[in-house]
């Protein structure tokens, strides 16, 4: 056989340097083949030897039929018996028949002459032809070895762009929490277009009255970032750098209006403390409720608290730093044996008509028979839960309570389909919501509501709590644990594990989401969701339009409060640590560094600025 001819320029030139291709190592794992015969392995021209090995079988065969055909040629003759016509057919069949007596001839001739040819093979063919094989099997190791080569860079390649692909999903889904950001920074914006204070260099309003209507100026509703001081940023995410230590028992309640702003915090010790976010101070305590006070909200420099006692006050914060000054020096300038006559009576009397004027309480609402559990401030309207097993509406402005809305009349007066004579009595859900304002969320007034079965809870509520991380456990009374309005949409979270939505134009509850089974401790809702959670030890995620829960997250301990934004939801799960969910990439993760010896329980966010309060009787500050 003769030397393989290249093909290409890249052929010729190695087949100039084989020499030196053939003296190169391979790797210890690579096989031990020559490069020049891995060459001759991936060229057309390797099949020569195997072709003409082939042929010269086939050619002495036929060559005493009467033509040297080769294997090829017999094959082209056997597909042509399937192709040709058949006249041609039958002109073959008759020629066979002719010659079938001199065939018979011819093959006793061959049989006398293939002991000649056989022995030509062995002598001079056959041991070339061995040679050949052993070429081509290596020529075939060549081959496996260069694709198994191939192989592995390809899967080395896929593992690569596995990773790449990883690191894009990553950055698309920070591109999409940019995104989300800037849409509610675009929200506060408007926000903050549509406040009466805000007027353009022409001194005209910046938006007009149509537009400023679908804008709540709430910072109970505003999901877009706050602007923080700069080294907010500079501090590490996931820690609480500042710690406010005050009371000496769990927390209840906390509040603040803003980032570095004004906190106010309650606890089972009875104290209620107001202190500045900028240096961890305490400005002073508002003094008034008899008993915890178990609900507060802070809007601006204006506090609402509702406490054991049944009442809700309103007080004016920046009256407090001032107030305490004054009972200071009133505690001073009186003898030394009354202030400690008073000190055993546990309060300070408050004397002459100029204190009371400056007391920083400058509204009580009563009407509450028993302790306010839960409330909501917005617009001068206040909505107040509590474990009398009501809801109050009160106008701020006049100290007025609107309306009362009962939870044991609505379960036990579900309204009604007027029903087909055809179709029996079932459960109802009301219709869809739409998203684009909170009318949406409401019924029409004439149509119906959810239907269910009666359930009694007459009697004092109380039920106790799933045991907590440390193995602690209370007594749970809070008979509303959350609520939440916009507009005349109002949704409530009570002890029999229902979230129900209101009219509040008819105080009637038109729909009721049943899939908690204890009291819900929290929950809050925007255009397309509602976020409970419940003692249940899980946190539902409602579509408001389907009526269902899309999303279940179960945890080990109760859930006793709970915040989202679009971005994120923020828990309190009967751990030392807050639970943090990102509702963008799904993952769960937690702040635990320089955080609460206890479990942690009610907490509040603005962005990345948390507040938690624990059963350690602390108050944490963290930058998420």
């Amino acid at each position: 056989m003769g030397p393989v001819q290249p093909t290409s320029s890249t052929g010729i030139q190695i087949l100039e340097r084989a020499d030196a291709l053939t003296r190169l190592s391979l790797d210890d794992e690579a096989p031990t083949v020559s490069l020049i015969r891995g060459f001759k392995a991936t060229i057309p021209t390797s099949e020569l030897s195997k072709q003409r090995r082939r042929l010269i079988r086939g050619g002495l065969v036929d060559e005493d039929l009467g033509g040297k055909l080769g294997l090829k040629a017999l094959g082209d003759r056997a597909r042509g018996l399937l192709t040709d016509g058949s006249d041609e057919i039958e002109a073959q069949h008759e020629a066979k028949r002719k010659d079938k007596r001199s065939r018979r001839k011819k093959l006793r001739e061959r049989r006398s002459t293939m002991a000649h040819l056989e022995g030509k093979l062995h002598l001079e063919d056959l041991l070339q032809q061995a040679d050949e094989i052993a070429q081509d099997k290596d020529n075939l190791a060549v081959r496996q070895s260069l694709i198994n080569a191939e192989i592995n860079e390809v899967s080395s390649k896929i593992e690569q762009l596995a990773e790449i692909r990883k690191r894009l999903e990553a950055s698309l889904l920070k591109l999409q929490e940019e995104g989300l950001e800037l849409d509610d920074e675009l929200e506060g914006i408007q926000e903050l277009m549509a406040s009466p204070s805000v007027t353009s260099a022409a001194g005209v309003k910046a938006l007009p009255p149509s537009a400023q209507q679908t804008v709540s100026s709430s910072s109970r509703r505003r999901k877009g970032p706050a602007f923080l001081p700069s080294e907010h940023d500079e501090l590490p995410s996931g820690v609480a750098f500042l710690t406010l230590e005050g009371h000496t028992a769990p927390l209840t309640a906390l509040d603040y209006d803003e980032p570095y702003g004004t906190l106010v915090t309650a606890g089972q010790d009875d104290a209620v403390k107001v202190w500045d976010l900028c240096d961890g101070e305490v400005l002073g305590e508002l003094r008034g409720h008899k008993g915890a006070v178990k609900a507060v909200q802070v809007e601006d420099t204006l506090c609402v608290t509702g406490g054991e006692d049944g009442d809700v006050r309103l007080w004016d914060l920046r009256l407090v730093e001032d107030y305490e000054e004054k009972l200071a020096k009133a505690a001073e300038s009186r003898n030394p044996l009354d202030r400690i006559a008073e000190e055993k009576e546990g309060s300070i009397r408050q004397g002459g008509e100029e204190e009371e004027e400056r007391n920083p309480c400058v509204r009580t609402l009563e009407g509450h028979s028993k302790s306010i559990t839960a409330l909501y401030y917005e617009d001068s309207t206040l909505v107040t839960g509590s474990a009398d097993k009501t809801i109050r509406q009160w106008d701020v402005t006049t100290g007025q309570c609107v309306q009362t809305m009962d939870i044991l009349w609505a379960i036990s007066n579900p309204p009604v389909i007027p029903l087909s004579p055809r179709k029996s009595r079932r459960k109802y859900s009301s219709s869809s919501y739409a998203s684009a304002g909170y009318d949406d969320l409401l019924p029409s007034l004439d149509s119906p509501g959810a239907v269910e079965e009666p359930i009694s809870l007459s009697g004092p509520f109380s039920v106790p709590t799933p045991p907590f991380s440390d193995g602690s456990w209370d007594m749970y009374t809070d008979f509303v644990g959350g609520l939440q309005f916009w507009g005349y949409a109002l949704a409530s979270g009570s002890g029999d594990g229902a979230v129900r939505m209101w009219d509040m134009r008819t105080g009637q509850a038109h729909r009721t989401l049943n899939g908690h089974t204890a009291p819900v401790t929290s929950l809050q809702f925007d255009e397309h969701n509602i976020i409970s959670g419940s003692l249940d030890k899980t946190i539902r995620i409602w579509d408001m339009r389907m009526g269902q829960t899309v999303e279940l997250h179960k945890y080990e301990y109760p859930v006793t409060c709970v915040q989202f934004d679009s971005r994120k939801v923020v828990a309190c799960t009967g751990e030392n640590g807050i639970e943090v969910y990102n509702r963008t990439t799904h993952e769960h993760s937690r702040l635990i560094v320089n955080g609460h010896t206890k479990p942690a329980e009610r907490m509040r966010f603005i962005d990345k600025y948390l507040v938690s309060g624990g059963k350690d009787g602390t108050a944490k500050v963290w930058a998420m």
